[in-house]
């Protein structure tokens, strides 16, 4: 079963050779996940395909990863991607325990093996919070130790930032971390099922991190496309689950500034979430195309009223084909139902 959306991307921007993996300023190199290859930049391609994909944690710390996740790096090797983009949550995590995560990282990096190319991820709040339970409340904050974890366990250079970028072909692709420590306090939510309230940590960039993307922004301005991925969204189907209000309008007037930043995609909402409709061209005075990938496994949420138009409450992956200047977006539908609506976020 799939969903279509062609989305015609114009960029009036001419190709500029290659430029280098990783610039004097700006973002980091970013490495893959561990067993999944390094990326062999190809710096005169300007048709190539990648999926895009986000949430794939179990619903339950004692569980596996769902077999929607084996299923979307299975079925999406008949496009032949040059690579994978993920938005986070790639385990359970919420949790300070070597060995609990550990053992969720090594069973990630076992699946996600069968990408068979380099998988490149962009942390969640399950890789990077705590959860703190009382008798009344779950308490999500930002944890510099599940940091450390993920820094470790994802391989990334001493002293690195969990956020970084790379090149392919004739695009930049660049991964932004929502989960920064030092944000604002945790936003209460409705009382989900369990009766216990959740108080969630509504994301935060720091402002050093933003001065790294726009010089990284301001390097690549010859690129044909930029493609950014993050987990929590700066345009939400539902708007409590949208990053830190002040990060999020910061970072969409930001991208308006460069007409090559053709898609900014994310997660956190299980669900699909085509944020600026069907039919956008770019270069595009109102900015990029946003949109939202958290089908991979994880409990889906509802589409809410609002957004009925461009939502789609089910397992899923995109499928990214550049063809030169122009972008082709797919939604490839995964039939397995392994999970049910959730009713609240962790």
């Amino acid at each position: 079963m799939k969903i279509h959306f062609a989305l015609a991307v114009a960029s009036a921007l001419f190709l500029n050779g290659a430029l280098p993996a990783q610039t004097a300023t700006g973002f980091p190199l970013l490495p893959p996940v561990p067993h999944t290859g390094q990326l062999q930049n190809q710096p005169g391609a300007t048709k190539f395909c990648f999926i895009a994909a986000g949430d794939n944690r179990p619903a339950e710390e004692t569980l596996p990863q769902p077999e929607v996740l084996t299923q979307i790096f299975n079925d999406a090797q008949r496009f032949k991607p040059a690579f994978f983009l993920w938005c986070g949550d790639i385990v359970y995590g919420h949790e300070d325990h070597r060995k609990k995560l550990e053992k969720q990282y090594k069973e990630f990096f076992g699946i996600a093996a069968l990408a068979k190319v380099p998988v490149f991820n962009s942390p969640g709040n399950h890789e990077m919070d705590t959860m703190t339970k009382t008798s009344t409340e779950k308490i999500e904050t930002p944890d510099k130790k599940l940091q450390d974890y993920y820094l470790e366990f994802m391989k990334f250079p001493a002293k690195a930032p969990p956020y970084g970028a790379f090149d392919y072909g004739n695009s930049r692709f660049i991964a932004v971390d929502t989960e920064e420590v030092g944000g604002p306090s945790p936003t209460p939510t409705s009382t989900p099922a369990s009766g216990k309230k959740l108080k969630l940590d509504p994301g935060f960039v720091s402002s050093k991190q933003i001065k790294h993307l726009t010089e990284d922004l301001d390097a690549n301005k010859a690129k044909a496309h930029i493609f950014v991925f993050m987990h929590h969204p700066i345009i939400p189907a539902k708007s409590s689950s949208g990053l830190y209000p002040p990060n999020a309008s910061d970072l969409q007037a930001l991208f308006q500034n460069y007409p090559n930043v053709s898609y900014v995609i994310a997660a956190h909402e299980h669900l699909y979430f085509n944020a600026t409709g069907t039919g956008l061209t770019d270069p595009a005075p109102s900015g990029p195309s946003y949109v939202i990938s958290g089908g991979a496994g994880a409990p889906l949420d509802k589409c809410p009223d609002s957004a009925t138009a461009n939502c789609v409450s089910a397992n899923h992956y995109l499928v990214f084909r550049v063809d030169g200047d122009a972008v082709s977006l797919e939604v490839d539908q995964i039939p397995l139902a392994l999970t049910s609506p959730s009713p609240g976020k962790e």
